[in-house]
């Protein structure tokens, strides 16, 4: 009898605890939230209407999806207060291509904002921008490194693949590879990228050109070029790794970017060396960032004078080189980590995205995703967005 008494005493106390919580559940605080996505000013219209959004609790990881409706409106109740990133995408059919830009050609547009959800809280508007898909694409990018057989650091075998995604030549003459400056988030209080709100240029610390007169070097539909940060085969030579899980030798490496110095710090190997048209800041190598570099390709006419600036923000008088977002090919975030995404450093019209590796010297890449195969061709995929464009690949491939 004293045993049953006592489960009961249990059951009705269980009882008022589970009753408690439920009151303290209901008292969650939680907002409705109008969202407005929109065109840029350049566009021949403001509203952008049927963008899908991604809404993704900071905290917790959890997704919410919506779709804005024709005058790019959209209500969310019932969001519990905190932090979210908010990200959003559409394609253009060629026919509303034409009416927002007077070109009938269908191209990705994106935008990426972080909120905070509170009560009181306007209306969130959600700036979408993007590019036509370009003729040339990152294919790979291998930028983490890896570790020697006495688990040392080695990062000479940092490569970039570059493909041709049309079905036609396209010629590699003239062409820069360049990567910005900016911290790729690999501790949480590192400083921010001082040019992150700039959404019409890019600001790059290292730029190097593929020499050549305009036809010199073509690259068949659906083949790639390979540039090195040293161009040797990692594997065997007595200066690389054994562990490197790539050969960059000539027959294999298109390029290489060799850093002239009075020391010959960097050995000059047989594969053809890149022109470098503005070094902000090397060592004895290219190293572009182990932890997420963000790299650019793009042509222009007059390379060698666009303007330089120091970063806002920043004590350092170090420069970096001001490149309209008009002239870039494609252009990859590469950050530290899933949270890192305050720390981007190139504009949402370009990559409203970011990926990432699982950490330094893993031999990991990040290899672009396969859109459909068309007689045989690859078309990769390219929305504008590294985080869907890309994938996390746990050993480098060149030219997969």
């Amino acid at each position: 009898m004293i045993m049953q008494t006592r489960n009961l005493t249990y059951l009705i106390a269980a009882l008022l605890l589970l009753t408690g919580c439920r009151k303290k559940f209901s008292e969650v605080p939680v907002v409705e939230v109008q969202i407005a996505t929109v065109y840029p000013d350049n566009f021949q219209k403001r509203e952008a209407g049927h963008v899908e959004l991604t809404i993704t609790n900071k905290n917790t990881g959890e997704e919410f999806k919506t779709v804005s409706n024709e005058n790019g409106k959209v209500k969310v109740p019932g969001m519990i207060f905190g932090n979210y990133i908010i990200q959003a995408y559409k394609m253009v059919s060629e026919e509303e291509a034409e009416e927002l830009t007077g070109a009938a050609i269908s191209f990705a547009v994106n935008g990426t904002k972080i909120v905070t959800f509170k009560s009181g809280m306007g209306e969130i508007e959600i700036a979408v921008n993007g590019t036509r898909s370009q003729d040339l694409l990152f294919k790979e990018i291998y930028y983490t490194g890896s570790r020697t057989p006495a688990n040392g650091a080695y990062f000479s075998d940092q490569f970039y693949e570059i493909y041709n995604n049309t079905d036609r030549v396209v010629y590699a003459d003239s062409l820069c590879i360049a990567n910005t400056g900016g911290n790729a988030g690999q501790t949480p209080t590192a400083r921010k990228w001082g040019f992150r709100d700039d959404e019409n240029y890019v600001y790059l610390q290292n730029v190097w050109m593929i020499p050549g007169s305009g036809t010199d070097h073509p690259i068949q539909p659906g083949e790639s070029i390979i540039i090195a940060q040293d161009g040797i085969d990692h594997q065997t030579d007595p200066l690389g790794n054994p562990n490197s899980p790539v050969n960059l030798g000539l027959g294999i490496a298109n390029w290489e970017s060799f850093v002239p110095r009075a020391d010959n710090r960097d050995l000059d190997a047989d594969v053809p060396n890149l022109e470098p048209i503005y070094l902000g800041s090397v060592g004895f190598d290219w190293l572009t960032g182990v932890f997420g570099p963000a790299m650019v390709i793009f042509k222009h006419p007059d390379v060698s004078n666009l303007p330089l600036f120091t970063e806002p923000g920043n004590t350092s008088t170090a420069q970096y080189m001001q490149l309209p977002v008009e002239y870039v090919l494609d252009a990859v975030d590469c950050l530290a980590n899933e949270s890192a995404i305050s720390f981007k450093r190139i504009p949402n019209a370009l990559d409203a995205g970011f990926n990432y590796c699982s950490g330094t010297y893993v031999g990991e890449s990040l290899r672009r995703k396969v859109a459909r195969v068309e007689n045989g061709r690859r078309i990769l995929q390219d929305l504008n967005n590294s985080s869907i464009d890309f994938e996390n690949a746990k050993t480098p491939v060149v030219r997969w």
